[in-house]
Parts: structure tokens; C-alpha cells; sequence
């Protein structure tokens, strides 16, 4: 039987201990859940090893998967550049805003939502300049709206994040529709505080959470399904 390829988890990367700790957990959470595959971690910014060095490390059959939300750079220039380079090397699709995706931000609400009703839902992302990135935060909301049954407005952190909370209908929760802590969270944080801690009440970023386990080895297998005799689109 064939060795399985190597799953090479890709993540953005932060100076933050925190948001490291919480991506190096959700590896060590995907490798229990599947201790058959080989699992390696690698970064696409500020931290080592990058994924051109992982891939070089990492000659045999290998599917990246890219631990980012939505499309962008990283997506559309950065990890195809890399892989070019290695033919045995497949790119799984991004994570969100896949319904599992959705399903951690109804459960990170759930888990500070207080007795209170709630008036307003807000999704916030990092934001990006690429129009298709706004695109998969619009379908997210979208999605988390027709799961709660009431809209669900969107916002980034490119924004006037302190204002669009204000401007709110109170009391508002935030869906944070960020992977791990770190410098973004901690600025969201921020605005909601500035507008009131009795007014604003945000959830923890995704994190570790068996539904993202789930749905990095989701990717992996479509993959792994559509073979690797042949090169994956430059996309």
C-alpha cells in the first residue's frame, strides 16, 4: 500500500505566544485524529518554517492545506508560487465559509452569550483589499444569519470597527471570524471595550474545535480523492 501524503498545514503565522500555541494545538488535535497521516506545520509569514522550505523538507507526496478563511494573497500568489516548484505537492481549497466553520462561531456565541436576548449580531473578519475576500466574509455572515434567523451585518478590521459596534443595536455580540489570537483579536477587543463592555460582548477566535479538525482532513481527502498524478490549478 502506498505511504499517505504528507499534510502539510499552512498557517499565516503570529508573533503572538497565544495564537502559536492555539495553531500548534490544533495540529497536535488533527494528528490524534488521524495518526496515520503524516503531519507537518509550516508558516506563510512571520514564522518558521515557511512552506517553500516545508515543501523542500518534504519531497514526497504532500497536499497543503492553506489555514486561512478566505482567498487573498497567500491563496492566489504565494502558496501556488511555492508549490510550482514541487511536483507531488496539491493544494486543498481554503477553509471558510464552509458550514463547519460556521457551525464553531454558533458555538463560540453560545459559550459567552448571556441571559439577556440579543439584539444585534455582528461578524467581524480581518478584511482584506482582494474583492473576493469580501466576498467569502459576505457568504459567511450570510450563512451564520440563516443559522441564528435574524441578519447578521459584516464587518473588518480595515473599518471603523469601534463605530460600526456603536451604531449597533444593543446589546451586541461579535462572531469573531478569526483563526487564532493575536494582534487582530486583540484590537477587536479593544473596540468592543471602548464601546462598552455592558454593551459589546465578543467570542473567542474558531481555535481549536473538533469541527476545524474535521474539516482540515476534509480538505486533505479531497485531495487525496482526486489523486495526485496530476498538477492542482493555479487558483
Amino acid at each position: 500500500m502506498p505511504a499517505m501524503p504528507t499534510l502539510l498545514v499552512a498557517a499565516h503565522g503570529t508573533a503572538s505566544a497565544a495564537g502559536s500555541a492555539t495553531t500548534a494545538a490544533l495540529v497536535s488535535a488533527v494528528v490524534a485524529a488521524r495518526p496515520q497521516v503524516p503531519v507537518s506545520l509550516c508558516f506563510l509569514d512571520v514564522a518558521a518554517p515557511r512552506l517553500a522550505a516545508a515543501l523542500a523538507a518534504h519531497p514526497e507526496p504532500s497536499v497543503v492545506v492553506p489555514l486561512l478563511l478566505s482567498t487573498g494573497f497567500h491563496v492566489l500568489e504565494d502558496i501556488p508560487a511555492a508549490v510550482l516548484r514541487h511536483p507531488l505537492a496539491r493544494v486543498a481549497h481554503y477553509l471558510g465559509p464552509d458550514p463547519l466553520v460556521i457551525d464553531i462561531l454558533v458555538d463560540r456565541l453560545a459559550a459567552v452569550r448571556g441571559p439577556a436576548p440579543v439584539a444585534t449580531t455582528v461578524l467581524i473578519g480581518a478584511g482584506s483589499s482582494n474583492a473576493a475576500a469580501a466576498d467569502d466574509l459576505a457568504r459567511a455572515a450570510h450563512r451564520l444569519a440563516e443559522r441564528l434567523g435574524r441578519p447578521v451585518p459584516a464587518l473588518t478590521l480595515g473599518e471603523d470597527v469601534r463605530a460600526g459596534l456603536a451604531r449597533a443595536a444593543a446589546p451586541v455580540e461579535v462572531a469573531t471570524y478569526l483563526l487564532a489570537e493575536g494582534r487582530f483579536v486583540d484590537n477587536l477587543r479593544a473596540a468592543a471595550l471602548a464601546v462598552g463592555a455592558g454593551i459589546v460582548t465578543v467570542a473567542e477566535p474558531i481555535g481549536v474545535h473538533p469541527a476545524l479538525v474535521a474539516l482540515v482532513l476534509a480538505r486533505y481527502d479531497a485531495v487525496r480523492s482526486g489523486g495526485l498524478n496530476t498538477r492542482s490549478p493555479r487558483a
